[in-house]
């Protein structure tokens, strides 16, 4: 007789295409033998597909966006005829202290994901903690932070700070693991960098811009390639146009990584403190991409001493001169790469982070992982 899966839920806001909705895929096919079901607060999105295709059974509640007491009646009557799971996985901190206490005649453990540092604004802490008055939060809730850096700022957080906190890094598929040439970048030979990212204010496009236009003056045959969606988009082609490299500079929208990835020679990474773990930069690096990303603590953490080079934060002048270094030294580029793809293994691979999600919630029985 076949023993029964495990149950796992996955619960999350939204099924647009971003870093926490991408981890719960990941974890969904690293954890392939839990019966595995997803709940979207909102509406069907393009995730959906990918969650039902890596065979996890997705419900839409379609109340998000229409305001808090609206989601939680909605939470409220599916959670009564629901069947009741072994384990909570939750995407997101928005609206923590609603959903926890709607679903708190549940007895399973929870793991709730922290995407990002905590942000600033007195006004969003007293909201928390005049929910937290009202809604006590349960004792068998677990947050997995992407980084010693995400988990450090929740840690002393007045609300965040009650909880466990463990770090585990997002994973990165598996597949983008495959060899790679380094070619030559002679001039003419048009040097493709990229970058991974949404077009919104916790990343630094600009920088890599503006360092396009002073490489330009030197290397007019270089291409840089900017693949996601987001509010800045038209703000960021103005700034292409302003600084006259709007030929050189694209906007590829939102795509699949692995063809970019494969094609380019170099991968930029320009961003900020806001940045939770820069899973674009973990995944450029499994593809054995050289990486040039801002000189934060958090790419320190994700990139470590060999794993990418890098420029000060917001300084286009320091990554300009980086990547005319890199544009010009082939065996550089190659063992950087090759170092790379040796961290990313060890750290951002899937079985093992499957099995560290996996002993939050089963610590008893959870894989021990490689």
């Amino acid at each position: 007789m076949t023993p029964k899966k495990h149950s796992i839920l996955h619960m999350t806001p939204l099924a647009e295409i971003g870093g926490c909705e991408v981890n719960c895929l990941r974890i969904i096919e690293g954890c392939g033998e839990f019966d595995h079901r997803v709940v979207v607060f909102g509406a069907r999105g393009p995730m959906s597909a990918r969650w039902e295709n890596a065979g996890a059974r997705v419900l839409h509640l379609d109340q998000w966006l229409l305001g808090r007491a609206r989601f939680e009646e909605a939470l409220s009557k599916w959670s009564q005829v629901e069947e009741m799971p072994e384990a909570v996985f939750l995407w997101s901190t928005s609206r923590l202290p609603t959903v926890l206490e709607v679903l708190r005649p549940w007895d399973v453990r929870w793991s709730v994901y922290l995407g990002n540092p905590v942000q600033p604004g007195l006004a969003h802490w007293i909201r928390l903690q005049f929910q937290e008055w009202f809604h006590p939060a349960p004792t068998s809730v677990t947050l997995v932070a992407c980084s010693e850096h995400v988990a450090m700022s929740h840690r002393s957080a007045p609300y965040f700070r009650r909880f466990a906190t463990r770090v585990i890094y997002n994973a990165v598929d598996p597949a983008l693991d495959v060899p790679r040439h380094y070619r030559e970048l002679a001039p003419g030979m048009g040097p493709r960098l990229g970058m991974v990212a949404r077009l919104d204010r916790i990343k630094d496009h600009k920088t890599i811009i503006r360092a396009t236009a002073l490489v330009a003056k030197i290397r007019p045959d270089i291409v840089v390639e900017f693949a996601g969606d987001g509010p800045l988009m038209r703000e960021l082609q103005h700034e292409a146009r302003c600084c006259g490299v709007a030929d050189q500079v694209r906007f590829l929208g939102s795509m699949p990584v692995g063809y970019l990835l494969a094609s380019w020679d170099i991968y930029t990474h320009s961003t900020t403190d806001s940045e939770g773990m820069g899973t674009a930069v973990a995944e450029a690096m499994m593809s054995g991409l050289p990486c040039l990303v801002s000189d934060l603590a958090v790419m320190r953490e994700v990139c470590g001493l060999d794993g990418a080079a890098y420029a000060p934060a917001g300084n286009a002048e320091g990554f300009a001169a980086a990547i005319v270094a890199l544009i010009n030294d082939r065996t550089r580029r190659e063992m950087m790469g090759r170092n790379a793809r040796v961290i990313a293994r060890e750290i951002f691979g899937l079985p093992k982070i499957a099995a560290a999600y996996e002993r939050v919630v089963f610590p008893r029985e959870g894989r021990a992982g490689p």
